[in-house]
């Protein structure tokens, strides 16, 4: 296939990140040619470089229609197909990829739609292939971090995200999935300094600000999630969740009277939101009116009684005061009916029934010593060895 220099020049500005310049030319050269195969594929993988599937499905149909048999065109139509659900083009992909001569494309096409079906051995080994056709590139080493994350090789799947972040200077994707990873490993400090370097990369992304706030207030960082909050309230001015984040995050840090203002502005952008009631509830308590707090909790639990959140909030309340126990084992009642499995519903119901049936107390304790989260067990197992040296 003959490239046109138009062509060659805009595939060395997009090698160069100059995308903008590059699309400039390819464009330049279909308008001289519009049967130019080389400048047709090059803007169609630099369209699919910024999600932008729809016009480099239009630019590969056009590639296809001139050369029918054109491996890579054909992949990556497939590759779309496929992640779209259909099963043949997964087959027609794995036909492309085992060819003789197959390309770094069709091998990688066929990796990511082995990812996006979620079978994850088979999507590791095509990555693979793709990644010793082309070593270091960013690209691979984050889809193959995602095969491995997929089998819960999370060590290895964080060492191919550091590795592709390292080997970029401006992609923030592998950041971002290195710092999910470090929150599900406990890593709270590594993760929030890879969101603060995504950050650098993306300062104009809002899904990173939230990811930072979240876990800042895991962290216990509140003063960060609020400056990231601000952030991510002036990129979505109009977005009720930006002003709960930057509500919570006020609350985290103490500073009630601004809180308290930001979530009840997001109330009045979502009247049914639950999370912004709890949030609320607690700024209450904190400010000695339980009551208020009792009054918000109710309204939550009537508008999603479906949830757990705010019936254990709810019963953590009545619990806190004196003889609040059987209304706290009502309402935990009726939660462990619709979640019989949660535990956190378990060991409020244990609390509530440690004096009137240590028996079933006992019981519900127990099983809410198998949680994952580290509090809730290690209440449960306080409770379990008070209970039993009854």
């Amino acid at each position: 296939m003959t490239v046109s220099k138009l062509a060659a020049s805009a595939v060395r500005l997009m090698k160069q990140g100059l995308l903008k310049e590059a699309a400039r030319d390819f464009e330049k050269a279909l308008e001289q040619n519009p049967s130019d195969a080389g400048a047709l594929l090059g803007l169609a993988r630099l369209r699919l470089a910024q999600y932008d599937d729809t016009a480099a499905r239009t630019l590969l149909q056009r590639l296809v229609k001139l050369h029918p048999t054109h491996p890579e065109a054909l992949s990556h139509l497939a590759r779309l197909e496929a992640e779209a659900g259909n099963s043949r083009a997964l087959e027609l992909l794995g036909a492309l990829a085992s060819q003789p001569k197959a390309g770094f494309f069709e091998i990688l096409n066929h990796g990511r739609a082995l990812l996006t079906a979620h079978q994850y051995v088979a999507a590791e080994r095509e990555l693979a292939r793709a990644l010793r056709l082309q070593p270091g590139l960013t690209q691979v080493l984050t889809y193959l971090g995602m095969a491995l994350q997929g089998q819960k090789r999370l060590d290895e799947a964080l060492k191919c995200y550091q590795d592709a972040a390292g080997n970029s200077r401006t992609e923030h994707l592998p950041l971002l999935l290195a710092a999910r990873v470090q929150v599900m490993q406990g890593k709270l400090g590594p993760a929030m300094m890879n969101l603060r370097q995504a950050l650098l990369r993306a300062p104009r992304e809002p899904s990173l600000h939230r990811e930072f706030v979240t876990v800042c207030l895991a962290a216990g960082a509140p003063e960060e999630a609020v400056r990231s909050a601000i952030e991510l309230r002036l990129l979505l001015p109009q977005s009720a969740d930006a002003i709960y984040l930057h509500g919570i995050s006020l609350l985290m840090a103490g500073k009630n009277e601004d809180a308290e203002r930001n979530l009840r502005q997001a109330l009045e952008r979502v009247p049914g939101s639950t999370d912004v009631r709890l949030a609320l509830a607690k700024l209450r308590r904190r400010q000695g009116d339980d009551a208020g707090a009792q009054r918000l909790l109710e309204e939550a639990v009537k508008l999603a009684p479906e949830e757990v959140g705010p019936a254990n909030d709810l019963a953590v309340l009545h619990l806190s005061r004196p003889g609040g126990a059987a209304a706290a084992r009502a309402v935990l009642a009726k939660a462990l009916a619709r979640h019989p499995d949660d535990l956190g519903v378990h060991l409020n119901l244990a609390l509530a029934l440690a004096d009137s049936d240590a028996s079933k107390a006992l019981t519900h304790a127990r099983r809410a010593q198998a949680s994952t989260e580290r509090q809730v067990r290690e209440q449960a197992a306080r409770l379990v060895a008070a209970l039993s040296s009854r």
